[in-house]
């Protein structure tokens, strides 16, 4: 019997994602499908998870294919597909359980010919809304059109719907062989099919790459694809949907025409001349007003593409670059005014653009949002900030505010009274610098008498609106609340059976009052059983159950109830009841799991009401994602599949159930008493979770195990105290881990038990760093529980996230304990600057108003030192400084932070960058020492030296030679402008580098060709016990050797100015069964990658990212593994070993950044391309010396004639004599 639904899965770029896929497909709650993976091309270890999941499990299927296309892929994979219903899936993303039963259970029920769903964005830091799909997907309507629905040609994607095959069949679909073809097939289905369900409910998770949409890194073919694709779907709509052609020219413009004009500054005058030329075709076929709705900038944009001004539009890109937060705005008009953005050629006569392109008045968005709100007594306070974006609110008098609740099903209002506070952090979150939002706070409160119906309590939802007038210009929102903690404010109890729970849904915040006609009074678990009490003010007659439902889809399970009248009765209500009613736990396990042991925990203790609390029995019996059952599912056993837990993602493993009582007058929703506490019970290797919404209804959730935060406070020395409980009746975690999802660093937090009860206690301002107690880096860090389940996430119960601690300063930074993903625990660091040093717009007052009385004060005898941009003590700066300290005790010596993540030697200051004090020192410093370049705001003052020590012979094209290169690059080259004539000394390590660097920066000031400082140490006599202490210090066993791994950053994978992404080429499971016995990997990512996977460090691989400096890694190192970076001429200075692993050459060196240096002839080792060779090249290194020894030695008499252990005496000789 053929399956009910096929699902094609190309997976040609999913590498280490591809694992997530295809688990998250096995685990899906219909279980009749078939997985149709196609190798279009993929690496071998993806190939590898493929084949071991087609062994391992029945419905999966691997199919070769040549092409690599995902367009001819997904062809071939649908010609394979026996399935009634058809679905594709890209294999570097994921689905949530549900996603294919409810997608299918709608068609079946509507009979259409496709449904779709939501699309959440996913990467490594979290979860979001896809814009593409938020407007199509907003609100769930079946048996619509695209016709009905313009919004759907926004929906451009296929693997968030299921087809049905007869239908896609009938009409021959097929994806063609270009980019973007996905986006042809989208826009045909819906056009021809009769009927598309539109669900709301999230259906698919999109993996985001930073930087892989960036439309100035598009390729032009990409592009030509991308323009042949709308004129493919133009087509289409113009034989079949006319109508519907503005809406599509109007999107058309926003998304793939402006795609093509950010294309055009890195592309040749030829490629602009036939891009400009398709892109005029398209604005001029569009419809005359599709333009209309877009902002001013695009409406430039399109206008300038449209009449053919390249050089005009190359400027604007150009504006663009800078920011368009601080672009002056001009109001015209006196009774409507209008307001006009001051972009390039607003008012010029001989461009003859029209004002209203830069007609900015519809942009200025009335942005709302509730802060805070909570109790104060019987009266609920809530607290927010309303302002229009670009208006300043610098004064309360700057704008009026008027708010009211108002009753969604009868419009009543019930106006509030609005005290007008400062809210500075409105400013500082903006990311602006051009207007101030401080006294946009405001602070309304509610009494909930004033919600009352007369004399009674009826349910109703008061949504809260504002209206704000600023400048002439007024709107009114409902407003919102993103902040977590706001979501779960608990209820308040006016009357029995009545509560008033604030809320924030997905149209905004509302206070709701909710006369319950059921309540959840109290539940436990026996055996297999979950069973629950209450009241209800109905008898609900002889049908009466309980019922609990997927609230996404699936079979509904029921259970019995007994109702008896209530012993005490509220006169309102009339006669009400009590009720017990009774669940099958079994019955709430969506996901299959080997069942044939009995019921775990037949026969235990009750659980008592409400207990927080794990069941403390049954037996774990796997991990319930696609195991076993009777669809040819075998046991995860492969060792080529990595076993994919919820970890960071963790919605991904998430099932909610409603529960509800049925009976005579219809099903009634239970409301969760306020005095129950959530509970977890253990079953079958999974958690059942009794919680309540965020309205207080009753909320059933089938996961993983997690532990569960029910508790966090400080002490009085800046100690941050976890509690929790764990529901794994056979596991204790030994620790927690603290996880930058962004870099990839992670802290070790150890757990304490008591029974199930867990205990974490750390400092986050001193964590230790490889001997160094460092305070927990800026950014968001999610809590991790390594189980031998894999990583999962901590969370947190809901009823204790309003109380989780705020902001708290300790030592230099903040620190605040928030959730993301509904409940998923994080940690949030930033350094602890004051209300006037923090964000954008307060680094401007800074920068304008006093950096520059700063700058009249006289010159100090202070240096300031910053090495690669203030985030490290090493390097050139740091051995500068600690031969300055011995010879000029009487300079001072400062070093610059950004983040405080080094610690200094000797008696040097440390000062936070961004802080007054950073501006201070910086304008009265007689030295400025970097590696790296000076704040762009830095005026350099007659009497001021700057010592510019550069970070790196250049093996790499450095500035201006990298405008030959024909990589389109992100980062720019303004910044050698604004830097350069800023030096008063280069230093340099070789006559080479000298000639390299004046011409690569175009500086014809003094080079001080001395050696590079930062090298002396490898001279020193001392170097090899200095490296055998770091050993020690890393925990390396003696006799082992130890190999240093230290590739150089990718241009191409700069993913914006400030993310740069780095993927592990190098095989470690290879290096490992090659050297594991002898040997230990240091691995040494980058300083400049921001974005990288997490590395777990055990007795083979050590990640020494985060180690101070790397001269110590050298000396502490047997042979270095590098590939292209300055590493190689600094190692030199040792002698020892060398391996390139060069798997990219050619791409490298001709396309993406160029050599100065050819490494094929001149390497002093072997040049290697796979891990393999890597591994073999190590084994030999002893043998490397004798046959590259006339290589290294022509090497460091060409590159580093001046490292002797001398540089760092001849540069302060020459820059700080006396």
């Amino acid at each position: 019997m053929s399956p009910k639904i096929s699902v094609v899965v190309p997976f040609r770029a999913a590498g280490e994602h591809l694992a997530g896929c295809l688990e998250s497909l096995a685990g899906q709650t219909l279980r009749d499908l078939e997985v149709i993976m196609v190798d279009d091309g993929a690496a071998d270890g993806a190939v590898a998870v493929a084949e071991a999941f087609a062994r391992r499990d029945g419905r999966f299927a691997l199919v070769p294919h040549t092409d690599p296309a995902a367009g001819p892929a997904r062809n071939t994979g649908v010609r394979h597909a026996e399935g009634r219903y058809l679905a594709f899936a890209d294999g570097e993303d994921a689905l949530p359980p549900y996603a294919y039963e409810l997608l299918v259970a709608t068609l079946e029920s509507t009979g259409s010919d496709i449904a779709g769903g939501n699309v959440m964005c996913l990467d490594d830091e979290g979860v979001w809304q896809s814009w593409l799909h938020a407007e199509p997907y907003a609100a769930t309507a079946r048996s619509t059109h695209i016709s009905h629905q313009p919004t759907l040609l926004q929906d451009r994607t296929v693997w968030n719907k299921v087809f049905r095959r007869s239908f896609w069949e009938a009409h021959q679909f097929e994806f063609p062989a270009m980019q973007y073809g996905d986006l042809t097939v989208a826009m045909e289905t819906h056009v021809l099919a009769s009927s598309v369900d539109v669900l709301d409910a999230t259906v698919y998770f999109w993996r985001h790459h930073p930087g892989a949409y960036d439309r100035e890194r598009q390729e032009l073919g990409d592009i030509i694809d991308r323009m042949a694709a709308l004129g493919m779907v133009r087509r289409v709509l113009r034989d079949r949907a006319p109508e519907l052609l503005p809406a599509h020219d109007m999107y058309a413009l926003d998304l793939d025409v402006r795609a093509l004009v950010h294309a055009l500054p890195a592309a040749s005058e030829q490629e602009r001349r036939r891009l400009v030329g398709l892109g005029a075709e398209l604005v001029a076929e569009a419809d005359p007003a599709a333009a209309s709705g877009l902002e001013a900038i695009k409406r430039l944009e399109l206008h300038l593409l449209g009449e053919r001004m390249l050089p005009e539009l190359l400027e604007v890109l150009r504006f663009e670059e800078g920011g368009l937060d601080e672009v002056p705005l001009v109001a015209k008009g006196r009774f409507r005014q209008r307001w006009y953005a001051r972009y390039p050629f607003f008012g010029d006569p001989h461009r003859g653009v029209p004002d209203e392109v830069y007609d900015v008045t519809d942009e200025f968005e009335l942005w709302t949002r509730v802060e805070r709100a909570g109790w104060d007594g019987d009266v609920l306070t809530i607290e927010g900030f309303a302002h229009f974006a670009r208006l300043d609110v610098s004064s309360a008098h700057d704008s009026r505010i008027r708010m009211w609740l108002r009753d969604s099903r009868t419009g009543q209002e019930v106006r509030l009274d609005v005290e007008r506070t400062r809210c500075p952090e409105a400013t500082a979150r903006s990311g602006q610098a051009l207007v101030s939002y401080e006294w946009s706070g405001f602070a309304v409160r509610v009494d909930p008498e004033a919600l009352r119906d007369g004399e009674e309590w009826r349910t109703a939802a008061w949504e809260l609106y504002a209206e704000v007038t600023t400048a002439g210009h007024k709107a009114v929102r409902r407003v919102t609340a993103a902040a977590p903690r706001v979501r779960w404010t608990a209820a308040r109890q006016p009357a029995e059976h009545v509560a008033v729970q604030p809320a924030d849904g997905d149209d905004g915040f509302a206070v709701h009052v909710k006369a319950s006609r059921a309540v959840l009074t109290g539940f436990r678990r026996t055996g297999g059983v979950l069973e629950l009490t209450g009241w209800t003010n109905r008898a609900l007659g002889a049908g009466a159950a309980i019922m609990a439902a997927r609230r996404h889809g699936g079979t509904e399970v029921f259970g019995d109830v007994t109702v008896r009248p209530a012993a005490v009765t509220p006169a309102a209500e009339g006669t009400g009841f009590s009720f017990t009613a009774t669940l099958p736990l079994d019955g709430l396990l969506s996901i299959p799991d080997d069942a044939d042991a009995g019921a775990p925990g037949e026969g235990a203790a009750d659980e008592g009401e409400g207990k927080r609390a794990g069941d403390g029995a049954g037996e774990r019996t796997g991990d319930g994602v696609g195991e076993r059952g009777d669809d040819g599912a075998g046991e995860h056993t492969d060792e080529n599949v990595p076993h994919v837990t919820p970890g960071r993602a963790h919605l991904l493993d998430a099932i909610d159930w409603d529960i509800r009582l049925s009976g005579e007058g219809g099903p009634l929703r239970l409301t969760m008493a306020g005095h129950l506490a959530e509970a977890r019970f253990a079953w079958r290797g999974r958690e059942f979770v009794v919680t309540r919404t965020a309205y207080g209804n009753l909320r059933g959730i089938e996961r993983g195990f997690r532990p569960v935060v029910t508790q966090a406070g400080w002490d009085a020395e800046g100690r941050l105290t976890l509690t929790g409980t764990y529901a794994d009746p056979e596991e204790r975690p030994e620790r927690l881990v603290l996880r930058c999802s962004r870099s990839g660093e992670a802290h070790e937090v150890p757990l304490t038990w008591d029974d199930d009860r867990f205990t974490a206690a750390f400092t986050p301002a001193r964590l230790p760093v490889f001997g160094t107690d460092l305070p927990l880096a800026e950014g968001a860090w999610d809590l991790i529980a390594p189980t031998r389940a894999g990583d999962v996430a901590v969370v947190a119960e809901r009823a204790g996230i309003p109380a989780l601690p705020e902001w708290r300063r300790v030592g230099t930074h903040e620190f605040e304990v928030g959730v993301h993903q509904t409940d998923a625990v994080q940690i949030h660091s930033r350094p602890a600057l004051s209300e006037d040093e923090r964000g954008r717009h307060a680094q401007r007052l800074l920068q304008q108003n006093d950096y520059p009385v700063y700058l009249r004060s006289a010159l100090s005898d202070v240096v300031v030192f910053d090495s690669y941009n203030a985030s490290q003590y090493s390097c050139n700066p740091r051995a500068l400084y600690e031969e300055l300290a011995k010879r000029r005790p009487d300079l001072e010596c400062v070093w610059i932070s950004q983040d405080g993540q080094f610690a200094v030697e000797g008696e040097a200051r440390t000062v936070q960058a961004g802080t007054r004090e950073h501006y201070r020192t910086l304008a009265r410093a007689r030295y400025v020492v970097t590696n790296y370049g000076a704040p762009y705001w830095f005026a350099k003052r007659p009497g001021q030296t700057y010592l510019q020590t550069w970070h790196g012979a250049p093996l790499k094209r450095l500035g201006y030679d990298l405008k030959d290169m024909p990589y389109r690059r992100t980062e720019k080259l303004d910044w050698i402008q604004r830097e350069v004539p800023r030096w008063d000394y280069l230093l340099s390590p070789s006559p080479f580098a000298t000639d390299v660097m004046r011409r690569a920066f175009h500086y014809s000031g003094e080079v001080l060709e001395t050696g590079y400082p930062r090298n002396d140490v490898m001279s020193a006599p001392e170097w090899q016990r200095v490296g055998a202490d770091i050993r020690k210090r890393l925990g390396i066993p003696e006799g082992k050797k130890v190999v240093l791994y230290a590739p150089t950053w990718r241009d191409d994978e700069h993913h914006n100015p400030d993310r740069r992404g780095f993927h592990l080429e190098l095989d470690l499971e290879t290096m490992r069964r090659a050297l594991g016995e002898d040997h230990v990997l240091l691995l040494r990512a980058h300083y400049l990658i921001t974005d990288r996977a997490h590395l777990a460090s055990d007795d083979f691989v050590i990640d020494v990212t985060r180690y101070p400096d790397i001269s110590d890694l050298y000396m502490a190192s047997d042979v270095l593994v590098t590939d292209y970076s300055s590493a190689m001429f600094d190692y030199a200075v040792l002698g020892r070993p060398m391996v390139f692993y060069t798997y990219d050459l050619e791409r490298y060196r001709d396309h993406v950044r160029g050599f100065y240096v050819d490494l094929e002839a001149e390497a002093p080792g072997p040049l290697v391309a796979t891990s393999e060779e890597v591994a073999e090249a190590v084994r030999e290194a002893p043998d490397l010396e004798d046959e590259y020894s006339g290589r290294y030695d022509d090497f460091f008499v060409k590159y580093c004639p001046h490292d002797d252990g001398d540089a760092s005496a001849r540069v302060i000789d020459q820059v700080f004599p006396g």
